[in-house]
């Protein structure tokens, strides 16, 4: 039988963590059964009819409540039984995570799936969720039991941005996919029998660039680095403290919510230098706010996502109430920050619970959740639907909540309450950040470094409507093992094809001497060198905008070590996920052949294609700062709780590479910078230049 499968090993990690160094694994033949149901479960997830002829009666008439035989801690179900018999959420709403009223339904199915007892049961659950459920909570919910439950960890699920396309490409995008198959792929020519289209999909600011922010629209509305957000918000909902076994807690839940949007807003910041763009505008709720911002992303219903113009006014009668309290827990938030005598990692994983009201929070009545507040109060309150309900705009989702410039302005004031709180504690000394016995001598690394633009193909076959009833003894090998995107009987794929922002691979060798053998840890981070006039920047104007590259441990040996590392080998990030296309190839094969699906560990990681910032075609100067400190052995061992080949070890309290706070050693206030000018620490300089490359493109 011919080989559908082009092999490529795709390598995932998380931000803060070592890069594993571990065998990879295959799927045997029972969890390629596995593989093969959330495959075809999480395809053309509107279209019932293209799913529910592959299952029996026992699926069709299956109802949770009549089973409760198949489920653990049925007293926790209970509520959301009841909620769902009395009160469905249908696909009329469109569904939000930070929606309060939404929030009990994703606890409820997430549980759901979570308590199911074996295989059969959680089968049975999905498919009586896939069918009557709305769709997008759906998906966010069984992308989440991926996640928890320890019988699905090596399941490849496919990527957001794949499965939910109307989030992220806009609607021409959606429209001309649509189009071909109306008109029956006319013209279109078939690939290995696979009608093959190709959509030209471009960012939001081909139509109107409104505002100067509206040119970093190739980085913000990466559907890379959108899907990356999603899955953070995903892996730890703000609603639950996680199941017994995994709880969030383990994972310093709190102070990984700041670190995370500290690391968002410096890595905007540097892109924003790279088009001549200052600091990122403040968010004052009484004042205008300047930039605008223009989505064409619609939901699946047709409806568009809400657009916003320049210089707009939060300020309203609509909004006074939330306003209002805004201002209120604010004032208990500051008065935490300044009274405090907890020590500092502990008063940092106090204020990151109790900003993002999550089940973690100091006291959610009394502190509120200004994170989802401040969402709720820019969501501007837009009513659509016969439920009257608010219509979600881009930061009321986690997916589209990166496009947005407000995002960015956003977390700026909810961060200025971590550094308002670093601020608090003694700054690091000389003698904090010293290591004694080691140096760093040279550092080797290229001068320039070079960014480029590629196309990039995504599958959005999900935005087109199949239909089943034509394709009766189909002879195509895919239909005929479960993949429905079909025409005739013929199988095809529909790629969004955008350019996207890589950077061409390098490396450094740091050179350090040691008096003795002994572990240590190597960071690296990339900040501003210049402000957007030109003016060199000090380290104490400058130390929160540094990004975090890397993140690993060493072991010295006494003499000169020679310590080599790749940009791919980087612990922060991850390479692009694997198209839906090429899962349901590899799939094949290894269901009809000898061919070994490869486990994964999820999505885990930032986009690796997006470590450096643009720069320009002449060059943009940058610096590098490269840290050698002493290792602090975490509380629990890294990967000692789970497998990282097969899972992103959510909630196993074994995710850190030490037991540091999270960017150490810039978490807090730089206020001498030559308390910097220590041995064991290096500033350089590097040139990012931009330049249009076709190697790659297609």
């Amino acid at each position: 039988m011919k080989s559908f499968t082009a092999v490529s090993v795709v390598c995932l990690a998380i931000c803060t963590l070592a890069n594993p160094v571990t065998k990879q694994k295959f799927a045997d033949k029972d969890f390629l059964e596995k593989q093969k149901f959330v495959l075809e479960v999480l395809q053309h997830v509107y279209q019932d009819d293209v799913f529910v002829t592959k299952f029996d009666e026992t699926y069709t008439t299956y109802k949770p409540w009549e089973h409760l035989d198949d489920y653990n801690n049925v007293d926790k179900l209970t509520e959301f039984f009841e909620l769902w018999q009395n009160k469905p959420l249908c696909d009329e709403v469109v569904f939000s995570p930070v929606y309060s009223t939404h929030v009990e339904y994703a606890l409820g199915l997430g549980r759901l799936f979570y308590f199911a007892k074996n295989w059969e049961a959680f089968t049975h659950a999905v498919y009586w969720a896939r069918v009557h459920v709305n769709k997008q909570l759906f998906v966010y919910a069984l992308n989440l039991a991926t996640v928890l439950r320890d019988d699905l960890h090596g399941v490849t699920t496919p990527a957001v941005y794949e499965v939910l396309p109307w989030h992220f490409f806009d609607v021409e995008t959606v429209t001309k996919a649509e189009h071909y198959a109306l008109h029956g792929f006319h013209n279109v020519k078939q690939l290995d029998n696979v009608f093959n289209v190709v959509v030209k999909s471009n960012y939001s600011n081909v139509y109107d660039n409104v505002n100067y922010d509206h040119t970093l629209a190739y980085f913000t509305e990466d559907v890379g680095l959108n899907a990356f957000y999603y899955y953070y918000n995903l892996h730890y909902p703000y609603w639950t403290k996680g199941p017994e076994t995994h709880e969030f807690s383990k994972d310093r839940v709190g102070e990984l919510y700041l670190f995370l949007h500290r690391q968002l807003l410096a890595r905007y910041y540097l892109e924003r230098l790279s088009n001549d763009l200052g600091e990122v505008p403040h968010l004052n709720l009484y004042t205008k706010y300047g930039p605008g911002y223009y989505s064409n992303l619609a939901y699946y219903k047709g409806v568009s996502f809400p657009d916003r113009g320049n210089d707009y006014n939060f300020y309203n009668n609509e909004n006074f109430d939330l306003v209002r309290d805004v201002a209120l827990y604010s004032e208990r938030v500051a008065k935490f920050v300044d009274t405090t005598t907890d020590e500092f990692h502990t008063a940092v994983e106090k204020l990151g619970n109790t900003l993002q009201g999550n089940a973690y929070s100091l006291d959610k009545k009394n502190y509120g959740s200004l994170d989802n507040l401040l969402r709720d109060v820019v969501n501007e309150g837009r009513y659509y639907g016969k439920f009257g309900d608010v219509l979600p705009g881009t930061l009321s989702q986690y997916e589209t909540s990166l496009r947005d410039p407000l995002f960015y302005s956003l977390y700026k004031e909810l961060l200025s309450y971590y550094w308002r709180l670093a601020g608090n504690y003694p700054e690091y000394k000389k003698e904090d950040l010293e290591f004694t016995g080691v140096t760093l001598d040279n550092v080797h690394l290229p001068e320039k470094l070079t960014t480029f633009f590629e196309y990039f193909d995504s599958d959005v076959s999900n935005v087109v409507n199949v239909e089943t009833t034509r394709v009766k003894g189909s002879d195509d090998a895919l239909f005929k093992f479960g993949r429905n995107s079909v025409h005739n009987g013929q199988s095809f794929v529909v790629k969004a094809r955008q350019k996207r922002v890589n950077h061409q691979p390098f490396e450094f060798t740091l050179d350090v001497t040691s008096d003795k053998a002994q572990k240590a840890v190597v960071k690296v981070f990339l900040g501003p060198k210049y402000d957007e006039n030109g003016r060199l920047l000090k380290l104490e104007d400058n130390y929160q905008n540094f990004f975090e590259l890397d993140h690993y441990v060493v072991d010295l040996v006494a003499g000169v070590n020679h310590l080599k590392r790749s940009s791919e080998e980087f612990a922060c990030s991850t390479n692009d996920q694997t198209t839906y296309f090429e899962l349901y190839k590899k799939l094949f094969d290894a269901t009809n052949s000898d061919y070994q699906f490869p486990l994964t560990s999820g999505q885990c990681g930032y986009p690796r294609r997006l470590l450096l910032p643009l720069g320009k075609k002449g060059g943009l100067t940058f610096q590098l700062f490269f840290a050698v400190y002493p290792y602090h052995a975490p509380e629990v061992a890294l990967y000692s709780t789970y497998d990282p080949t097969v899972s992103c070890g959510v909630g196993s309290g074994s995710r850190y590479v030490d037991a540091l706070p999270l960017g150490y050693p810039l978490d807090r206030p730089v206020g001498h910078d030559y308390y910097f000018k220590v041995g064991n620490f290096k500033f350089y300089d590097v040139t990012v230049y931009h330049k249009e490359d076709t190697t790659n493109v297609v």
